[in-house]
């Protein structure tokens, strides 16, 4: 008797609850749930997914004649390839993802952008601007399953700590694309954001993307720009003339800014019709940005001198400030 191997296969069904943005509330039709995409283009479900490669398939229901909807999917930036198929009353994409799309990420976010909006009517709303209606999302990692969690509370206890020891928070964000020739660049405005225990009602950010290196400018009112490159290898240089402790800070913020970019995509995108291979560009560049950020903080934490030795109560220090 042959051997079987048996692959865990997750279904998300989007008649339940979910996280993400850009869809109306479930529906049902014919023993079918769904929610219509809408009201704009683009549409993210972010679901837990472990690291590694794996395949998957978004369910489409539909009504005949009804044509297979052109939709584009991303995963953490990444534009997946997606072959569309029809089953019964559903249109299948079948898609696949490398292990690069789930480097360093601790869940999985999903975009999908169609190409074409309609209006319908919607019980006692109206009319509503509606794309696809999704179904389900089944996903079905690598074959050898989720790595071992043997060292999940220490992962645990560590983020705690750090939560703790060395606060970092985002607030809300604001963006703005520009480009320079060949570079791509991004100012990213943080309103209402903390380093440590020190609250910073605006900080501005500049970004600029040439390949795979960055630069990053962090800036607040009257403080001097703190410049922070990361290499096309990954190796982060972080600016000059903090302390061990305002360093570990900047670092916490540079891994942060991945889920700022996620909140201003559920609120920015709402009736959007942008381009997602330039969203998908800049999503793929905070993720680099953030593992090496996690990386060099990470040496700083084992190798550097101890940085709560500081009083965390110590305000955040912008060097040539008085």
């Amino acid at each position: 008797m042959e051997a079987v191997t048996w692959r865990r296969r997750t279904v998300h069904d989007m008649l339940f609850g979910i996280e993400g943005s850009g869809w109306h509330q479930p529906d049902l039709r014919n023993a079918v749930g769904f929610r219509w995409s809408g009201p704009g283009h683009f549409s993210v479900l972010r679901v837990p997914l472990p690291p590694g490669a794996g395949r998957g398939e978004a369910h489409i229901a539909l009504v005949d004649p009804e044509p297979v909807p052109e939709v584009t999917i991303f995963l953490n930036g990444h534009r997946l390839s997606a072959a569309p198929r029809r089953l019964g009353a559903m249109a299948v994409l079948d898609f696949a993802w490398d292990a690069e799309a789930m480097a360093g990420e601790t869940r999985a976010e999903f975009w999908f952008h169609t190409a074409t909006l309609r209006q319908l009517p919607a019980p006692m709303q109206g009319m509503r601007a509606v794309g696809f209606r999704l179904s389900s999302l089944v996903l079905e990692p690598r074959p050898d399953g989720a790595p071992a969690a043997g060292e999940a509370l220490a992962l645990i206890a560590g983020r705690r700590f750090l939560d703790d020891r060395l606060p970092v928070a985002t607030g809300r964000a604001r963006m703005a694309f520009l480009s320079d020739g060949d570079a791509r660049m991004l100012d990213m405005r943080l309103e209402a954001a903390r380093l440590g225990p020190s609250p910073q009602p605006h900080l501005a950010c500049a970004l600029r993307a040439e390949g795979d290196a960055l630069e990053f400018a962090l800036a607040a009112p009257g403080a001097p720009a703190l410049h922070a490159t990361s290499s096309a290898a990954g190796d982060l240089r972080l600016p000059e003339g903090l302390t061990p402790r305002d360093a570990m800070l900047f670092a916490r913020l540079l891994a942060a800014l991945p889920d700022a970019y996620s909140a201003w995509l559920d609120e920015a995108m709402v009736r959007a019709a942008p381009d997602a291979d330039l969203l998908g560009l800049w999503r793929r560049a905070l993720a680099r940005l953030a593992l090496a950020a996690e990386g060099r903080l990470a040496a700083m934490l084992a190798d550097g001198p101890d940085p709560f030795a500081v009083d965390p109560a110590t305000p955040f220090a912008w060097p040539g400030v008085g």
